[in-house]
């Protein structure tokens, strides 16, 4: 505003160095258009301007508030251009943040599956690994076992004598022990054929 004042004032200044050559006329289109530019009414101070010069086309003040006005109408232009081509930079700016925060999101997210599926395969390969070590221990212990039935049948069979050695008996009450076992069981069939032939008593229960 003081600024547009300062200029405003040089041109009426101006215009009083000129006012013998100037009419009122162009005074009045000056003046007016001079309030409209003050009061921010950069079109209608120059509609005012097109009409003083249309009828003072040499009005040296008429021109000047022109070019004054025209300067600052551009200027105010290319602010608002650079403004708006900052706020777009910007803009641009910040989809481009979020796009690669967006990649890089995505990437810790598949970096993370993949590490996921990788412990999940090496739980399944130790699994398997313990599963197949049990599986040839076991089969290393049959063939341990097959191999020493094969080679305990291999072998000649032993005597009686190393049999009773074994057993640490000797020979005589092994056939002591053998005798008392045969008596006792031609004692026992003997009981089995007298309860087969006695008649059961007809006043007793057969129990």
């Amino acid at each position: 505003m003081i600024k547009r004042i300062t200029v405003l004032f040089v041109v009426l200044l101006i215009f009083a160095l000129n006012t013998v050559v100037l009419g009122q006329s162009a005074e009045s289109f000056f003046n007016k258009a001079g309030n409209e530019y003050i009061y921010n009414k950069e079109q209608l101070a120059l509609n005012t301007i097109e009409q003083g010069l249309s009828m003072y086309s040499d009005d040296r003040p008429l021109i000047q508030l022109k070019e004054k006005i025209l300067k600052d109408k551009e200027d105010k232009e290319k602010e608002k251009k650079d403004q708006q081509k900052d706020q777009q930079q910007k803009q641009d700016q910040q989809k481009q943040d979020k796009s690669e925060q967006d990649k890089k999101e995505q990437q810790q997210k598949e970096e993370q599956q993949k590490g996921d599926q990788k412990e999940e395969q090496e739980k399944g390969d130790e699994q398997k690994d313990k599963k197949g070590q049990e599986q040839e221990n076991q089969q290393s212990e049959d063939q341990a076992k097959k191999d020493q039935q094969e080679q305990e049948n291999q072998m000649p069979p032993k005597s009686r004598q190393e049999k009773l050695q074994e057993m640490n008996i000797s020979e005589e009450k092994a056939k002591m022990i053998l005798e008392a076992m045969r008596n006792n069981e031609i004692q026992y069939f003997q009981q089995m054929r007298r309860k087969a032939t006695k008649k059961p008593d007809a006043g007793k229960p057969d129990w």
